[in-house]
């Protein structure tokens, strides 16, 4: 049964449309992935099919179900039911507002019931589905809820309406592996269940792997190609095509290790207790040194106590035990003082919010220059120049505020202020979120180019082993604020000794299209120091 035509879909006008003469067609049960980099062209036939584009210039036709096709100007509302499932990433509710009565406002408005029934029916979608979290879980606003939570949430709402055509748009994009897997899984189910067509966004090959189906490949609006992942990961797809798989970062446990750098002690933890309260006894509390030029990973999914311990280091928290950062007890210290020692710590983070937005480039690189050192305007502006074309941001212009940046661009500023910053640590937190892959390989490239050239060491937060595999040596493996397994990366890829290890190995593992690894593709991982090319 047909549930989606789309014909010479055109949206927007000039030289260069946003979506230039797509054509698809989707039958019920059917899965279709719109794989590309931001701008290809998919967010805009998400957009027309969910009704947010009304107001553009487009032509072309649609015809929903069994009904007559209709000009895409002037579309009337669906003849069946269309359930959204936004990523919790793209902030798609109030922060301010219950998660729950959001979810509930839009299940009242899709099956046109009151919004206690509503309630209701999402309870009912929470409790059917194994994993989620209770209701009484999603009466808190969002800005207080983790994104997992948040994600099953949005998941159980697209479900309670019965859907037969679902738009995922990036549904589960920067969640840990191992929860991306959980909750694909989960709408894989559903989607068995219920027999409704899915088309689904997505700006890596790793969701592809996982959702199977027909994939479509776009770029500057336009189709590529499409075919299964299978053949898409192999050599003989297009070049754009295999570019964009061999973006994905595989694990490589054949790769010989590499060897951690053995300066001096840098930063020493002792007896460092995560639990909330302070409960951690003997065992349970963690202590670990990074020793100048190394480079240490600490993984583990949200709630595992990898922030908490994260923010111990910088000494935003005190925790029981001990940090001793470059020689210093930061536990004696003032905050006055503890602020002056971290000066000689650089922080990236994938938060699009790191950054103040009404600052110029020019302004957010040359601040560290400008706040602790006495130089002149000349060696301030010579510095900020070397450190933006080493990111790759000289071109653009000096004066433009950090608010009109794309993230990718964000997260290439938050490079080039550590460059002029000459720090001892760098804190590397998530620093792929949100990116397109290629994007995402050149942070990689950035980062170890950062650390091969200047030396800092690096302690690298994440949930995905083959981040911490392209940007560390050795880990600590973090679960319900416990240490669960450390040691050298390279011997936790063979042979992980905790079950939690060896999870979120599979859950990235899961990930990788497995005819990759027979075109040889596993080899693309990005080692430190290699350049994108």
């Amino acid at each position: 049964m047909s549930v989606l035509e789309l014909k010479e879909l055109l949206v927007g006008g000039g030289a260069r449309p946003e979506l230039d003469r797509f054509s698809l067609a989707l039958g019920a049960g059917e899965t279709v992935v719109l794989l590309g980099e931001a701008g290809c062209g998919k967010e805009a036939v998400l957009r027309v099919l969910g009704g947010f584009g009304e107001r553009e210039e487009m032509s072309g036709t649609i015809r929903f179900g069994d009904g007559e096709s209709k000009q895409a100007s002037r579309r009337s509302r669906a003849t069946l039911r269309i359930a959204y499932l936004p990523g919790a990433a793209s902030e798609p509710l109030n922060p301010h507002a219950s998660v729950a009565s959001q979810l509930a406002r839009v299940i009242a408005r899709k099956l046109d019931c009151p919004r206690a029934s509503a309630r209701e029916e999402l309870r009912a979608a929470l409790a059917r589905i194994a994993g989620a979290p209770p209701l009484e879980a999603l009466d808190k606003r969002s800005a207080n809820l983790d994104a997992t939570t948040i994600s099953w949430g949005l998941l159980a709402a697209a479900m309670a309406v019965t859907p037969e055509l679902v738009l995922a748009d990036h549904p589960f994009a920067d969640l840990s592996p191992s929860a991306t897997g959980v909750l694909t899984k989960t709408l894989l189910d559903e989607q068995k269940r219920l027999g409704f067509a899915l088309l689904l966004a997505a700006r890596t090959p790793g969701i592809a792997a996982r959702v199977g189906g027909r994939v479509i490949v776009m770029r500057h609006g336009r189709v590529i190609e499409e075919g299964d992942v299978a053949r898409l990961a192999s050599t003989q797809s297009h070049a754009y095509t295999q570019t964009l798989f061999k973006a994905l970062p595989l694990l490589a446990n054949d790769r010989p290790p590499r060897s951690a750098a053995r300066g001096e002690p840098l930063l020493q933890v002792r007896g460092m207790d995560l639990r909330p309260g302070g409960k951690g006894r003997g065992r349970e509390a963690i202590s670990f040194e990074l020793r100048r030029g190394a480079s240490l990973a600490l993984i583990g999914e949200e709630g595992s106590g990898r922030h908490r311990l994260m923010r111990a280091v910088l000494g935003l928290e005190r925790l029981p035990g001990s940090v001793v950062l470059d020689a210093v007890d930061l536990s004696v210290l003032s905050q006055t003082m503890t602020a002056r020692l971290r000066r000689r710590v650089a922080f990236i983070t994938g938060s699009d919010d790191a950054l103040d937005p009404r600052m110029t480039l020019w302004d957010t690189v040359g601040e560290p220059l400008r706040a602790h050192l006495h130089l002149s305007g000349e060696l301030i502006a010579g510095y900020r120049e070397s450190a933006l074309k080493r990111v790759g941001l000289a071109s653009h212009e000096g004066s433009r505020a950090v608010a009109s940046l794309s993230p990718f661009d964000k997260r290439r500023l938050q490079v080039a202020r550590a460059i002029v910053s000459a720090p001892l640590l760098a804190v590397v937190d998530e620093p792929l979120r949100g990116l397109d892959a290629f994007a995402r390989t050149v942070m990689l490239d950035l980062l170890s180019d950062f650390r091969s050239q200047q030396g800092p060491a690096f302690l690298v937060i994440t949930a995905d082993f083959s981040v911490a595999q392209a940007l560390a040596e050795e880990a600590l493996v973090l679960e319900n604020h416990r240490l669960v397994e450390r040691g050298p990366i390279h011997d936790m890829l063979r042979a992980p000794k905790a079950a939690h290890t060896k999870g979120l190995i599979d859950a990235v593992s899961a990930a990788a299209p497995s005819q990759a690894r027979q075109a040889g593709l596993e080899q693309t991982a990005i080692p430190p120091g290699q350049q994108a090319q």
